[in-house]
């Protein structure tokens, strides 16, 4: 019996010890927005990237992978996304839509086109048509790395331990307590938190790159709802995110500032 527990261990350690982490990139999608991997990550977003030449034989495992992610958007709305990207980036943007629009891979706020170098399958093995790999978590692992064909329950059970890796609690999904409005904003938005008891808050301010651009509020919250106003008159178009955080729990919700 010994001799077996000792197997096991030998065998789980070996298995931590090959886990292998994502590799960070920051680019534009076809649609012009900016996208930093481990923000996104950070942010307890989980991301199914699946790289097509596009051809024929991508087809069958990017629907599969489409329909998956789908699956999650009334569960894990905001969570869950997959990214459809060229292989070296030498399709341009116009034909990988109509690809994916014609063999059942919409584009949606979930189902996101890239056709940018930045994103190298390399990065993750040897390639495939189409490759998949699912990386989430606050480690930014790789829960899924396969090439050529994708299993659904496989995929389906990577992203769920992607999402429980994420220790994230979104309170925008916890009945509304977290709201910000309006939302694109143009010259300011207000911040609305409805807290159980009264906590010591932090809400800042990110872009996709990562760095702070303000802090909107530090200090004691009363329990009950609270309102914070953020102006965005000088802020650059695009999407940033706001971070709450009470000590015990973070959260992050988007906001797309529109002049």
């Amino acid at each position: 019996m010994k001799k077996i527990l000792f197997t096991l261990l030998i065998v789980a350690s070996a298995g931590l010890g090959m886990a292998q982490t994502a590799t960070n990139f920051t680019c534009t999608d076809c649609s012009g927005n900016s996208y930093d991997l481990f923000t996104e990550l950070d942010a307890g977003r989980v991301v199914v990237i699946c790289w097509v030449m596009p051809c024929g034989a991508c087809i069958g495992p990017a629907m599969t992978s489409y329909n998956v992610v789908q699956s999650y958007q009334s569960s894990n709305p905001n969570k869950v996304y997959l990214y459809l990207v060229d292989d070296y980036a030498n399709t341009n943007c116009t034909a990988l839509d109509t690809w994916g629009n014609s063999n059942s891979v919409p584009q949606s706020a979930s189902s996101i086109r890239f056709s940018n170098s930045a994103i190298d399958m390399m990065d993750y093995g040897s390639t495939g048509m189409p490759k998949i790999v699912v990386v989430g978590g606050a480690n930014h692992t790789v829960f899924y790395n396969v090439n050529n064909t994708v299993n659904a329950t496989a995929l389906q059970n990577a992203i769920d331990d992607a999402l429980s890796a994420t220790g994230i609690v979104d309170l925008s999904n916890a009945s509304g307590q977290l709201t910000v409005f309006p939302n694109p904003a143009a010259d300011k938005s207000e911040i609305k938190i409805n807290l159980e008891k009264s906590s010591e808050i932090s809400l800042q301010l990110f872009n996709l790159q990562g760095a702070l651009v303000k802090d909107i509020y530090k200090g004691k919250a009363a329990a009950g709802e609270n309102r914070f106003d953020l102006s965005t008159s000088k802020l650059q178009a695009g999407m940033y995110l706001i971070k709450y955080s009470d000590g015990d729990k973070n959260s992050f919700v988007n906001l797309v500032v529109s002049h």
